[in-house]
């Protein structure tokens, strides 16, 4: 009887810490005056905390920038970061792999400060659990290589696989392939000469396959043992980059990516069997028909479960990102969650007061997911100075809980543009297939009462006189949201 009651009691407790941890949300914003900060690569430390990659630039300067990285603890909180560069070079984190127990190794590009920004190569690192950094190690590329890019995942014996991409000279893309064991020592590398080569999402299938997606070419690529290409394979239905990929075993994986179909850029999503062999592959794809929604730049594809898939991306995002300072429009975060069929459960939208751009997706171990990315609040930001911005929602993509308000406000419907002239157009999250729309001028008075059925509703509103429009979205689904809309 007594085991019996302990049983039961520890199943209560773990029960209890469950539901507990889905419901830590938090929101956490990186703003340093006079400073442009970017983030590049985002991992969850065994406790929970958060290890984000990036690099910062002083405004006003092109360069240099030095590399960047921060810590947070699992509720959010700012526990400690650190800048380091190279003399005279600029220098940026392009990932942080989580290598053994608190242990991690930290990847940076450099290049030269100067056009024509050459003399680049990859500088590595081991950071523990403080961010102390040891085991500093070069790699260098020839001397009118620059860096553009790089990426690694950690084999099952703890050495790494490492792509670093380069410009020969600039117009020219090609790429290093690195093996290391786990102190960065080199067992094998190859130059591939052949261009345009730039690879992410690298993985060794066994000691006779490498396998990496080829960026420009938008292809599968194995290598053999001496990375010589034994075999490509074209990713189906028109899906190019940036790719996201999460592996469910050793020869299949998930796969999001840029669906560009008819001058319409949707979130496309793939369930590929074999590593190689396309036969058999699931697919779908998630947009509007009006706006680019395009995949997180780094990766915006992960789980824990797979029948409870994340997924997210940029919805309105320009086609221009280089110079947010050109881009003072409205863009949302936008998260989905599929199940192993890619059939979208739920959508929630995040921001859409700024310029957001997301960079990183993750999947927590408490059943939530981590997002990351940029964000420039052309809205009052006198200078176009970019933050980074990261968000903790939890297994429905809430944020929740007794935190202070968060900057970012969590959207399932979209009302724009804003300020608009003569229509209104409306997004329903797939949850709300039907929603009211009400419209009240600025003396209450209720102006328009609507029933829309649609996900993409457009509404005319030439009939309204110039205002500022108070509006109001309601379901019995559950969806409640209201703000101002201006009419030009």
């Amino acid at each position: 009887m007594n085991t019996l009651k302990y049983i039961l009691t520890a199943l209560i407790i773990h029960l209890t810490v469950n539901i507990f941890a889905q419901q830590t949300t938090w929101e956490y914003v990186l703003r340093t005056p006079e400073i442009d900060e970017e983030i590049f690569t985002m991992i969850e430390g065994i406790d929970g905390s958060v290890y984000v990659g990036g690099r910062s630039l002083l405004l006003g300067r092109e360069y240099p920038y030095k590399s960047l990285v921060f810590k947070l603890d699992n509720q959010g909180g700012f526990i400690d970061s650190i800048l380091f560069a190279l003399p005279d070079k600029w220098t940026s984190v392009n990932q942080i792999i989580h290598t053994s127990s608190n242990n991690y190794a930290l990847l940076s590009g450099f290049n030269d400060p100067d056009a024509p920004y050459s003399n680049g190569g990859l500088l590595m690192h081991n950071m523990n659990y403080d961010l102390e950094l040891s085991n500093q190690t070069l790699f260098w590329a020839d001397t009118n290589h620059r860096i553009i890019g790089g990426t690694a995942s950690i084999e099952s014996n703890g050495n790494l696989f490492i792509n670093f991409a380069v410009t020969v000279p600039v117009s020219f893309i090609k790429s290093y392939f690195i093996e290391t064991d786990s102190n960065f020592n080199i067992i094998k590398q190859k130059f591939l000469t052949d261009f345009p080569k730039a690879y992410s999402h690298l993985k060794k299938i066994d000691d006779n396959i490498y396998w990496a997606l080829n960026l420009y070419t938008n292809k599968y690529e194995i290598f053999d043992s001496a990375f010589n290409i034994v075999g490509e394979q074209r990713v189906p239905e028109r899906i190019t980059g940036n790719f996201g990929v999460k592996w469910e075993s050793d020869t299949s994986f998930y796969l999001m990516g840029d669906h560009d179909l008819d001058d319409e850029n949707h979130i496309g999503l793939l369930h590929q069997p074999h590593y190689f062999d396309t036969t058999g592959y699931l697919f779908n794809s998630w947009g509007r028909s009006d706006t680019v929604d395009f995949p997180a730049f780094t990766n915006g594809i992960d789980f824990r479960n797979k029948d409870s898939i994340f997924i997210g991306g940029t919805h309105n995002m320009p086609y221009f990102v280089v110079d947010p300072g050109q881009q003072p429009v409205p863009t949302w975060f936008v998260i989905l969650q599929t199940d192993s069929l890619l059939n979208v459960r739920w959508e929630r939208f995040y921001g859409g007061n700024a310029n957001y751009l997301m960079m990183n997706l993750i999947a927590t171990r408490d059943g939530g997911c981590l997002v990351a990315g940029t964000r420039y609040d052309y809205m009052n930001d006198p200078v176009p100075q970019t933050d980074i911005i990261v968000l903790k929602l939890n297994s429905e993509g809430l944020l929740v809980g007794d935190h202070e308000l968060p900057e970012t406000q969590m959207h399932e419907a979209i009302v724009y543009p804003n300020p608009g002239t003569d229509a209104l157009q409306i997004r329903l999250a797939v949850q709300h297939p039907t929603a009211l729309l009400e419209l009240y001028d600025a003396n209450g008075r209720l102006v328009l009462s609507q029933q829309l059925h649609q996900k993409e509703n457009r509404i005319a509103v030439d009939h309204l006189p110039s205002g500022t429009y108070i509006y109001r979205l309601s379901a019995d689904t559950g969806l409640m949201e209201k703000g101002k809309w201006v009419k030009m």
